[in-house]
């Protein structure tokens, strides 16, 4: 099919290099395209046949249900991959002069959407995408949902913790030492300077809202290392004491440079 866009559903735990090289096989004479871009015109309008193949992610149509508390995590993970008309996929891209010392000030999103003819999986591994929309979003929207997708990560990994549905607690483990160490290492101090600074602040009085939304998550991500560090605490085998001790003291820097 020429110039045409599918969503192809692979096989479980298929890693894309591997899904890559199953369809190259499958036909034989394509060429294979490195990047998601947008392909240009010469390529639509070439006698060569060419593959671009990317990951994209399933957003998912039950939001309630995957807010829900007490839902349980199995029923969570269906809705997450199943019945999905929409995917996404993002393209981060630098506007403007790019600002060596912080780099989250010019870093904006290409986020494009692709809604599919019929919902997967079906009968069918594959279908047809009907349309695309593409927006972009702004350096500050960008951190708010970063930030967004890190507080509830943390969020679920400490209840699964509570509940012991977790048979060791490394992933709670990486993810504290992960969002805590990047603080440390000027993470909020980047945040900070790209928008809390007087100069944002005046370049954009409609982002007030947005601003006010950013330093509240700050917050409440503190909130929540502060409560997934005590969980983790009452859990840590001996071995790992020594790095549960590195977190509480880097936790307690993170939280002087918030200004808590």
């Amino acid at each position: 099919a020429q110039n045409k866009e599918f969503v192809c559903r692979g096989h479980d735990y298929e890693r894309l290099e591997a899904f890559q090289q199953r369809m190259l096989n499958e036909f034989p004479h394509a060429i294979a395209m490195q990047h998601a871009n947008q392909p240009d015109e010469t390529i639509f309008q070439a006698e060569a046949q060419y593959l671009q193949i990317y990951a994209v992610t399933p957003i998912p149509e039950n939001q309630e249900v995957l807010q829900r508390d007490g839902i349980p995590d199995n029923i969570k993970s269906f809705y997450k991959v199943n019945h999905i008309w929409r995917f996404r996929f993002d393209r981060p891209f630098h506007k403007g002069t790019k600002d060596k010392e912080n780099e989250f000030k010019s870093l904006w999103v290409e986020r494009t959407t692709l809604i599919l003819v019929q919902s997967l999986p079906g009968i069918s591994r594959w279908f047809e995408v009907e349309k695309r929309e593409v927006v972009e979003m702004s350096p500050l929207d960008n951190a708010i949902e970063v930030l967004e997708n890190k507080n509830q990560q943390l969020r679920t990994l400490i209840s699964q913790c509570q509940t012991r549905q977790m048979q060791n607690i490394n992933p709670l483990t990486m993810c504290l030492n992960g969002v805590i160490d990047a603080a440390v290492n000027g993470g909020v101090a980047r945040y900070q300077e790209a928008f809390f600074v007087k100069e944002y602040i005046l370049n954009h009085p409609e982002d007030g809202e947005k601003i006010t939304r950013l330093r509240e998550l700050m917050l409440e991500q503190a909130q929540i290392l502060e409560f997934g560090l005590a969980v983790h605490e009452k859990v840590v085998p001996q071995d790992m004491r020594p790095l549960h001790k590195k977190l509480v003291d880097q936790f307690f820097v993170m939280k002087s440079s918030l200004g808590i």
